[in-house]
């Protein structure tokens, strides 16, 4: 019967072990930068996120991109995945990247713990999205649930705030 209890003790063990990996691969940050933060970043990168967009476009039909996965899987080989994962790293994109709308990408900056339910980033739209607010910060008690919101940020530029229940 020992035997057994080590087993037990063992299999709990490595359970626990597989848990805290997986939670600790779950890219998120531990609070959201302010907008002028966020656009202060998209500004000194720009040229980083256009050569991210190129890359993307390139490789259609990619469709969803972050350090862990991709959409589709295998969409493109490992030597390009680690240059998309150097390019996420530099720009502190937690989330990575994904196709929006006609011609658009969402790049997400930041994701909180499912807890807290939320992320934020940058969205590249060509046409104009709406609703637009002046500030998101002081507009978040405002949006609701399901509802996609935007900051004008300039050209085809916008930041988002990203609610997990927010539908794509």
């Amino acid at each position: 019967m020992q035997w057994f209890a080590r087993f037990i003790v063992a299999g709990a063990l490595v359970v626990a072990l597989l848990l805290f990996m997986r939670v600790s691969e779950a890219p998120h940050s531990t609070h959201h930068q302010t907008d002028p933060q966020l656009l202060s970043a998209l500004q000194r990168q720009r040229a980083l996120y256009i050569q991210l967009m190129g890359m993307f476009r390139q490789d259609a039909p990619l469709f969803s991109i972050n350090p862990q996965f991709m959409d589709p899987e295998h969409a493109v080989d490992e030597g390009r995945w680690q240059q998309y994962q150097q390019l996420f790293s530099l720009l502190s994109l937690d989330g990575g990247m994904r196709g929006w709308g006609q011609g658009g990408i969402m790049f997400i900056r930041s994701i909180l713990p499912v807890a807290e339910g939320n992320s934020k980033g940058y969205v590249y739209h060509p046409q104009n999205p709406l609703p637009i607010y002046a500030d998101l910060d002081k507009a978040a008690a405002q949006i609701p649930i399901n509802t996609v919101a935007y900051r004008k940020i300039d050209d085809d530029w916008y930041k988002k705030p990203l609610n997990s229940e927010t539908s794509y």
